[in-house]
């Protein structure tokens, strides 16, 4: 029998008073359903693309016992940040106060469950959020260290595809 792995992101705002507290309350959910989940910064992301490719690519780490983290939540914001270290890859997530957040959950069994249906209930849903905008530029280029003259090279239109080249080579860089 063959796993197969289900991977949802939800995006959208929510005001964090205590992260702790929010970060439980996920925790909850994910032991709860027994799937993995990782709150992400939707400001730092390039788009679903991004978000679904950086879950791929730690449940393939996990299924060749490549993997650095413990578990695939903290394995995907790895991937997220295109780097294989922790303490970069935690700028990545949530913090107190306002946040535009994406919630990626990965269902490792076949069977439904109503964790997004919670999840959804812990944030107030915007879709849009995980789309690159232009918004979202500089804080990308800054974080994956993309270079003008890649951008000139390659296209501003080209900064989501630079992006998800930054974290297919997160593997090769371990």
């Amino acid at each position: 029998m063959t796993e197969k792995n289900t991977i949802q992101v939800i995006c959208g705002h929510v005001t964090i008073t205590d992260t702790e507290e929010f970060i439980h309350r996920i925790k909850q959910i994910s032991n709860k359903h027994e799937i993995a989940i990782q709150a992400i910064n939707a400001d730092f992301l390039a788009g679903r693309k991004h978000a679904i490719f950086a879950a791929e690519k730690a449940i393939q780490a996990f299924k060749k016992g490549k993997n650095i983290a413990k578990n695939q939540g903290i394995e995907t914001l790895l991937y997220i940040a295109g780097t294989r270290q922790i303490e970069k890859a935690l700028q990545f997530g949530i913090k107190k106060g306002e946040n535009n957040i994406a919630l990626i959950a990965i269902n490792p069994h076949e069977k439904k469950t109503d964790a997004i249906k919670e999840l959804k209930e812990l944030i107030n849903e915007d879709p849009q959020l995980i789309d690159y905008t232009n918004s979202k530029k500089e804080k990308i280029t800054q974080a994956f260290n993309i270079t003008p003259p890649e951008i000139e090279a390659a296209g501003e239109e080209k900064i989501p595809d630079l992006v998800l080249e930054r974290v297919a080579f997160t593997n090769l860089t371990k």
